[in-house]
């Protein structure tokens, strides 16, 4: 597994398409995303309210019990998703004062 980004209380690691949490000073472990192609990057909010993954499209995970593991096509208060029908790739994503920037890949 690659370490993606960490924060004080999690860590994010990235392995073949998949994206795991990491919870510190824990064992605990949870799938957070699935992506064609790999995550391209991870940000983790400063408040550790969430964090955003990008690649072939976007998900927003919320890092709160229950910590579900993702499932594709499920609807959660967990996560929200954008853009996963491999149409849009993101090349990179920013978050500055809680708007995130989203870079899209030109074709």
């Amino acid at each position: 597994m690659i370490r993606l980004t960490e924060s004080i209380h999690y860590e994010i690691y990235g392995e073949y398409e998949l994206v795991v949490l990491k919870i510190k000073h824990s064992t605990r472990e949870v799938i957070i995303g699935d992506f064609y192609g790999d995550v391209e990057k991870v940000i983790i909010s400063p408040d550790e309210q969430y964090c955003i993954m990008a690649g072939c499209g976007i998900i927003v995970y919320s890092l709160k019990e229950p910590f579900e593991q993702y499932e594709y096509e499920k609807n959660t208060n967990q996560w929200r998703e954008w853009c996963r029908d491999g149409d849009v790739w993101i090349e990179d994503i920013v978050l500055e004062d809680n708007i995130l920037i989203i870079h899209i890949l030109d074709s």
